[in-house]
């Protein structure tokens, strides 16, 4: 098993599917995050925007306001934090990035804002992108993901920047959301570049209890999911249990004599 980056959920938003804005407040966000570092988190996904479904859109610069205090505050915590910063609008790109977040994460895979590949190049930033979260849930993965490799490659990202994610939990259906994940080896086969993987909490891992659960309440289906989206050959997962995963992926590699 190859080294398996785990990205910690920070969601700075007031309406969370998850954690219903418990780190909406700076200080409490930047306690959390230092928390699952500590837990095993090798990366700060921070979010000031939910994309849930249903999500109201949010202003650019409301935005920007929510998470650069909190950028600036983790870095002046722990310098060596790596930060990434989940939107799909380049300006909150670009102040994130000068403000001292490493990562971009685009869940519309450089679609929605035409500005955002050329902000990724002009920093060198990593680049997580994954299949177009707002276009059509039906369209076939390899075109979606295709399309955003081109885009990447004509604004100047390098290919060592270069990560996609799926898109699991942006489909229609359940099925198509584990088609997603069984597809893993596929991606790797025809882009080559690491692959990304976000199930933490999603309605794909409600399938799997008996009776309704709430997001919190999905640790089990979610670790699981992320362990066998981790043995397809995904190298970087997002979570918001940093610690439980952590420990799985660790017992994994350990069994296997990985590690």
């Amino acid at each position: 098993m190859s080294k398996v980056l785990i990205y910690g959920i920070l969601n700075v938003t007031p309406d969370s599917f998850s954690d219903g804005g418990k780190f909406y407040c700076v200080d409490n966000a930047v306690e959390h995050a230092l928390a699952m570092i500590d837990e095993g988190a090798d990366v700060i996904d921070i979010g000031g925007m939910s994309t849930r479904p249903g999500f109201e859109d949010v202003p650019e610069d409301e935005e920007i306001a929510r998470i650069l205090p909190v950028i600036k505050a983790l870095k002046e915590k722990d310098p060596s934090c790596v930060i990434s910063v989940d939107t799909f609008r380049s300006g909150t790109a670009k102040a994130a990035l000068e403000a001292g977040a490493d990562i971009i994460n685009d869940i519309t895979g450089l679609m929605a804002d035409p500005k955002m590949g050329e902000v990724i190049a002009n920093y060198g930033a990593k680049a997580v992108l994954m299949r177009d979260g707002f276009g059509d849930p039906d369209e076939n993965w390899e075109v979606m993901l295709q399309r955003t490799v081109d885009a990447a490659k004509a604004a100047g990202i390098e290919d060592d920047k270069i990560v996609l994610d799926p898109g699991v939990g942006f489909t229609k259906t359940r099925e198509q959301d584990i088609e997603l994940i069984n597809a893993i080896p596929a991606m790797i086969d025809k882009w080559g570049y690491p692959i990304f993987l976000g199930v933490s909490r999603k309605r794909v891992t409600a399938e799997f209890y008996k009776g309704e659960t709430k997001a919190a309440e999905r640790l089990g289906a979610s670790v699981a999911l992320a362990l066998y989206g981790v043995d397809k050959g995904a190298t970087e997962v997002r979570v918001h249990d940093v610690k439980d995963t952590y420990a799985a992926v660790n017992a994994v590699a350990r069994l296997r004599g990985e590690e």
